[in-house]
């Protein structure tokens, strides 16, 4: 794998490398900090880049947001076992881990929101090892929402670029090697069993033996690297603007006060507790802004509601901006927000269920009630609060250093 893409990591290598240098002035502590972040950078990239090596030739590769843990488990079973017994460590993961987290997709973009159906459906019927029905399931999800994405061609189509600057998924072993794999030609009936998701073969009725495991789980791996490369191409211009800004001079001081800071924040998250809200008990089921005083992230879905109520479809948008979350306009942002709820009178809410599943991260669950057209819609949402930092630093509530943004689970009954 190609390490000129990963800018920022290069860049933090080069300035840990100039300090090291600097060994003689520097104090022990500094030093073996210095030491254990480039300990921590090499085993990284090295582990991408030996996983990409080893992997994308048979339908796999590292995006961003994949565990190093797994691509250590991978790769030290493949150097002990082979590239079988390495298969079937990923192959477990996306049969049973991944489960925890599969909600990532549907946020990660309005292209993959708007198919939550189909998103759902595909996950049923892999975790059921309904492979017949999960393979072609997947691929059309794909296929279409990297078309909404781009706004011009579908993910298997020639010509469609899947790059990104700084990223895993963006290099030239990643998604890109993946999408010529998956894409070539399939023009003969094949009936022996095949184990990667060939498009063409599949949709096209010429490979008859799709439906394994094999096929499905890369189907779930890919689904998530093009998840973190269409976050990861959304931030891009943003995140190059950050990295520019940063470069000089180089910040290998602040980066050792951050690992200083992040050991403190993994302690603080370690502490964390989840508290258990009992409705009507611990707040109630209906109420203003003043009576969730405790529990920020409930406000949040409370102003939002208020926002739909009064029309207000400039705050309901930003409320909801991850719904919207290819719009980089605002007032275009607004302009879709209005386009899906002018036509609903909001009514009232009775929240059902709220559960805190992480410091940063909440689910609520909302029986919803509003007009259309006459008609009276009762409809169950369910939104993912998540503690999103406006500084450089891990957000975390108790530092007030963020905000608190509802990301879209279960919306279904507000898009049908």
């Amino acid at each position: 794998m190609s390490r000129d893409n990963l800018v920022t990591i290069n860049k933090l290598r080069e300035d840990i490398k100039a300090m090291k240098l600097l060994s003689l002035f520097l104090k022990p502590e500094l030093l073996k900090k210095l030491e254990e972040m480039e300990q921590q950078i090499d085993n990284m990239s090295e582990q991408a880049t030996l996983f990409n090596s080893r992997f994308s030739d048979y339908g796999w590769c590292a995006y961003d947001s994949m565990s190093v843990s797994l691509m250590e488990d991978a790769n030290k079973t493949f150097e002990e076992h082979g590239i079988e017994a390495a298969e079937q460590v990923l192959i477990r993961y996306y049969k049973t881990d991944v489960k925890k987290i599969v909600h990532w997709i549907r946020s990660s973009s309005k292209s993959f929101a708007v198919r939550y159906d189909q998103i759902g459906q595909f996950f049923e019927d892999h975790f059921a090892e309904r492979y017949y029905a999960s393979v072609p399931l997947a691929l059309i999800i794909i296929d279409g929402a990297v078309n909404d994405f781009t706004k011009s061609k579908g993910f298997f189509a020639e010509g469609t670029s899947v790059d990104a600057w700084d990223c895993l998924v963006g290099c030239s072993e990643g998604l890109a090697k993946l999408k010529d794999i998956f894409y070539q030609k399939r023009t003969k009936t094949n009936s022996a069993i095949i184990t990667a998701p060939y498009r063409n073969g599949i949709l096209h009725g010429r490979d008859i033996n799709y439906a394994n495991e094999h096929v499905s789980c890369k189907c779930v791996a890919l689904m998530f690297a093009i998840a973190d490369w269409m976050k990861m191409k959304d931030s891009e211009e943003e995140r190059r603007t950050k990295f520019e800004k940063a470069a000089n001079p180089p910040p290998i001081m602040d980066s050792l006060a951050r690992l200083q800071e992040n050991k403190q924040t993994r302690r603080e998250i370690a502490e964390w507790k989840p508290r258990d809200v009992i409705l009507e008990r611990d707040i109630p089921a209906t109420g203003t802004v003043e009576d969730y005083d405790g529990y920020p992230y409930v406000v949040a879905v409370v102003e939002m509601f208020d926002a739909w109520k009064e029309k207000n479809y400039g705050k309901l948008s930003n409320g909801l901006r991850k719904m919207f979350p290819s719009t980089d306009s605002l007032g275009k942002r607004a302009g879709e927000c209005r386009e899906l709820f002018q036509h609903k009178e909001f009514s009232s809410f009775e929240i059902i269920e709220v559960e805190e599943r992480g410091c940063a991260l909440s689910k609520v669950q909302v029986k919803v009630s509003w007009l259309s057209n006459g008609d009276i819609h009762k409809e169950t949402l369910a939104f993912g609060c998540i503690y999103e930092s406006t500084t450089d630093s891990v957000g975390l509530p108790w530092k007030c250093n963020g905000e608190w943004v509802l990301a879209p689970w279960d919306i279904r009954g507000l898009t049908s």
